[in-house]
């Protein structure tokens, strides 16, 4: 019976190592890449697609607001109701604690006067959109839609 040596153990192990490291920087890279093509299609074409795809990867991400200057360009250029609501959700956010998982609609009444008209406009705009999520909101803070 053959014994391996502790060198071929530590070669074999860094080698390994090695691999896995690059493989993470490969995808990473790759993750990087797309999510670029991600936000060159929203800022040319106004993608939904694309659009929809960058929140799902910000959803996952840390840096959830970063998804703020996108979700107001799909809102004021391309008139996508879905980002009238995620500027809410993202304004929202900021005066929440850190780490909440579902957004709470009376934090509205923490916002400034300059906040809160920001952010009515943008839900009244998506429910002239006909978003079913800005209609819900504003019902529930007590405006009127139309």
């Amino acid at each position: 019976m053959k014994t391996i040596s502790l060198k071929k153990v530590i070669v074999l192990f860094l080698f390994s190592l090695l691999i896995c490291c690059s493989k993470g920087k490969e995808q990473k890279k790759s993750e990087n890449v797309t999510i670029e093509r991600f936000k060159k299609e929203i800022l040319i074409n106004g993608n939904v697609n694309a659009y929809n795809k960058l929140c799902i990867y910000y959803l996952k991400s840390t840096f959830h607001n970063e998804l703020l200057p996108y979700s107001i360009l799909m809102a004021d250029k391309y008139n996508h109701g879905d980002a009238c609501h995620d500027i809410f959700v993202q304004l929202i956010g900021l005066k929440q604690a850190p780490k909440s998982q579902k957004y709470d609609v009376s934090i509205f009444n923490k916002l400034n006067e300059g906040e809160k008209n920001y952010v009515l406009f943008y839900l009244k705009k998506g429910a002239k959109l006909k978003n079913i999520n800005c209609i819900v909101v504003l019902k529930e803070l007590g405006y009127s839609y139309n």
